[in-house]
C-alpha cells in the first residue's frame, strides 16, 4: 500500500473517532502515532511522540498565547468590558436597535483586549442581555447579537486563532494579527448596519431609549481609555517593530494587570490566573496531538498529493478556494474552532499556496468561516456558552437569532474575496 493511501485511511479513521465524540487532542495523537508506527515502525513512532510535545510547544512564538489569554481575563476584571458597553450605549442607544448596536461595539472593544470568543460571549452576555431585556428587545435579536458579537474575538487582534494559524502555517504572527484588524472593523460595521435596518423596518423588535446629552456622551469616552491604551501598546508596538508579538503580549498583560489592580480582589486575580492556565492547557493539548498527526501526514506525502491534484483540476482557482471555505461550514457542525483550524490547515494549505493565494489572506478567510461555525448548529459553541449565561432563552431561539449574522458573515467573506487588499493593507505597511 502506498504511503499516501495509508495517510488517507488514517485520516478517515481520525474523523470517525471525532464523530464518535473522542477528544480531538487524543484522537489526533492516537492516529498520528498509529500512522507513524505503520509507516516507520514502533521505535520511530514512539520517539516522535516523545520529543514532539517539548520540541514544538517550547517555541518562543507560542508564549504569546497564555499572555494574550491572561490579558483578556485581567481586562475583564478591570471593568473594561462594562465601560466600553456603557460608552457605546450612551452614543448609540437612541438609534433604532441602539442597544443591540452598542452590544456589537462593546463586544468589538472587548475583543481588542481578549482573543477568546467564548469568553467574549459570556462576558458581553452578562452585561448586555439584562439591559436589552429591560427595554423589551426581542429575545432572538438580543441573543443573536451577543453570540455573533463574541465571534469577533477570533478576528480582531489579539486573536488566539490567528496566532495558532501563524504557528501551523509558519507565517508572521504580527502580520496575521494586524491582518484581522480591518476585517474585524468591517464585521462590526456590517452587523450594526444590518441591525439598524431591521429595527427601522420593524420597530417592534425593541424600544428606543432616550438620547443622552452631548456632554454626557463625551464624558463617557473616559471609560474607553483603558481599552485604547491596551490596543495602542500591543498593536502599535507590533506594527512599528518596537516589539515582537510575544513581547507585545507581555506588555499587554502587564498593562491589563496595572489597570485591574485598583479594582480587582485577590480572588479575582486567582480566578484570572486559574482560567488562563486551564485555557492554555486545553489549547496546548490540542496543539501537541495535532503536531504528532501533522508529522505523520508529512511522512505519508498526502498533503503534497492533494496539492498536486488540486492544481491540475480544470477549474478556476477561485472555485477551489470557495469549495475549501465551504468545507469549513460543514466541519463547523462537528468540530470546535481550534481543532478545526489545526487539523485542516496542514492538509489544505499546500494546495492553497500551489494556487498562488496569499497564506495571510487565506488565514483571515478561514478564521472568518470558523467564526460562522461558532454560531451555526449543531455545535455552535458560542450559542451553548450564551445559553449557560441566559438559560431562559432557548438554544433554538439563539440559533434563529444568529441567522441574520451568518448571512452578513457570508457577505463579508465575499467582500474579502473580491477585495483582498482590505486584509493586506496594514500588514504590507508594518515595519519588519
Amino acid at each position: 500500500m502506498e504511503s499516501a493511501d495509508i495517510g488517507l485511511l488514517i485520516t478517515g479513521l481520525l474523523f470517525i473517532l471525532l464523530l464518535f465524540g473522542m477528544r480531538i487532542a487524543f484522537a489526533t495523537a492516537f492516529c498520528g502515532i498509529l500512522g507513524l508506527w505503520v509507516l516507520r515502525g514502533y521505535k520511530p513512532a514512539a520517539a516522535f511522540a516523545g520529543f514532539i510535545p517539548h520540541a514544538e510547544t517550547s517555541h518562543y512564538t507560542l508564549l504569546v498565547l497564555p499572555l494574550f489569554i491572561l490579558m483578556g481575563f485581567l481586562a475583564h476584571h478591570a471593568g473594561i468590558t462594562r465601560n466600553i458597553y456603557n460608552t457605546a450605549r450612551t452614543w448609540f442607544g437612541h438609534l433604532p436597535g441602539g442597544l443591540a448596536i452598542a452590544t456589537i461595539f462593546g463586544a468589538a472593544g472587548f475583543a481588542a483586549a481578549c482573543g477568546a470568543s467564548t469568553a467574549a460571549t459570556a462576558v458581553t452576555g452578562r452585561i448586555a442581555l439584562p439591559e436589552m431585556k429591560k427595554y423589551h428587545y426581542d429575545d432572538r435579536v438580543a441573543a443573536g447579537c451577543v453570540a455573533a458579537g463574541g465571534t469577533m474575538a477570533t478576528m480582531i487582534p489579539p486573536s488566539v486563532l490567528m496566532v495558532l494559524y501563524a504557528f501551523i502555517a509558519e507565517q508572521s504572527v504580527g502580520a496575521l494579527l494586524l491582518a484581522g484588524f480591518l476585517p474585524g472593523l468591517l464585521e462590526a460595521s456590517t452587523y450594526s448596519l444590518m441591525l439598524y435596518t431591521r429595527f427601522r423596518i420593524n420597530p417592534a423588535l425593541g424600544e428606543i431609549i432616550p438620547a443622552r446629552p452631548w456632554g454626557e456622551r463625551f464624558a463617557s469616552l473616559r471609560g474607553t481609555w483603558g481599552m485604547l491604551t491596551l490596543v495602542f501598546v500591543v498593536m502599535g508596538s507590533i506594527y512599528s517593530g518596537i516589539a515582537t508579538p510575544t513581547e507585545a503580549a507581555a506588555l499587554g498583560a502587564l498593562g491589563a494587570l496595572l489597570l485591574a489592580l485598583p479594582v480587582m480582589s485577590r480572588k479575582n486575580f486567582y480566578d484570572a490566573c486559574l482560567e488562563t492556565g486551564r485555557t492554555t492547557a486545553m489549547i496546548f493539548a490540542i496543539v501537541v496531538g495535532v503536531l504528532i498527526f501533522v508529522r505523520f501526514l508529512a511522512f505519508s506525502g498526502l498533503p503534497g498529493d492533494i496539492a498536486e491534484w488540486v492544481v491540475h483540476l480544470d477549474v478556476n482557482r477561485y472555485v477551489v478556494l470557495i469549495a475549501i471555505l465551504c468545507m469549513y461550514l460543514v466541519l463547523g457542525m462537528f468540530l470546535d474552532a481550534i481543532g478545526m483550524l489545526l487539523l485542516t490547515i496542514p492538509i489544505v494549505l499546500p494546495a492553497v499556496e500551489a494556487l498562488e493565494f496569499s497564506p495571510i489572506v487565506f488565514g483571515v478567510l478561514v478564521v472568518r468561516m470558523i467564526e460562522v461555525g461558532l454560531i451555526t448548529p449543531p455545535i455552535g459553541l458560542n450559542v451553548f456558552v450564551l445559553n449557560g449565561v441566559a438559560p431562559n432563552v432557548s438554544i433554538q431561539d439563539i440559533f434563529r437569532g444568529c441567522a441574520w449574522f451568518v448571512l452578513v458573515d457570508l457577505i463579508n467573506v465575499a467582500i474579502l474575496l473580491t477585495f483582498p487588499q482590505i486584509i493586506l493593507l496594514i500588514p504590507q505597511t508594518m515595519i519588519q
